[in-house]
């Protein structure tokens, strides 16, 4: 089940991203480990705007979320992050829908996202999902920045891509 989260179970999320972030030691990327997870104000000012969303077990716990931002006036989805044990049963899919739904809702006609475009569970998960590559000279001002901030984080920029779905 997808559903907004409660404000007492924002404090879980980076630990779900954390726990989902091991899988990139097995692909080279040690480096997303040591990567801080998404801070707890962006996640409850995401919670507060509608635009955070938590995947529940049937048994009520919390195995995964998306984040969606509103950068340079886009709609972004900024993190998506499902526990590896419940990972291959349509959650990622349904949490990418809820996005591109309320990017709709809110009049966007397009959800992006930046992701590794050779980490299956990434550029290949999304394009499966209707992603396509935006080619770097159509990035806007605001995508630019992003970028520069993931490089910051430590992401090789050589493997990364910003990608496209219309909602």
């Amino acid at each position: 089940m997808i559903r907004r989260p409660c404000p007492t179970e924002i404090k879980l999320l980076p630990q779900i991203e954390n726990e989902a972030d091991r899988r990139y030691t097995r692909v080279g990327l040690r480096q997303i480990v040591d990567m801080p997870p998404a801070a707890l104000a962006s996640l409850e000012q995401g919670r507060r705007d509608g635009r955070l969303w938590v995947a529940v077990s049937p048994l009520g716990r919390i195995v995964g979320f998306a984040l969606m931002k509103q950068p340079g006036g886009l709609a972004w989805l900024d993190q998506l992050s499902v526990l590896d044990a419940w990972q291959g049963r349509g959650l990622g899919t349904a949490l990418i829908d809820r996005t591109a739904a309320t990017a709709r809702a809110l009049g966007f006609d397009a959800l992006y996202l930046s992701t590794y475009r050779d980490v299956p569970w990434n550029g290949p998960f999304y394009a499966k999902r209707g992603f396509k590559e935006v080619p770097r000279g159509r990035w806007p001002h605001a995508f630019r920045l992003q970028f520069m901030t993931e490089n910051g984080h430590g992401h090789p920029p050589w493997r990364r891509s910003i990608m496209r779905r219309g909602v």
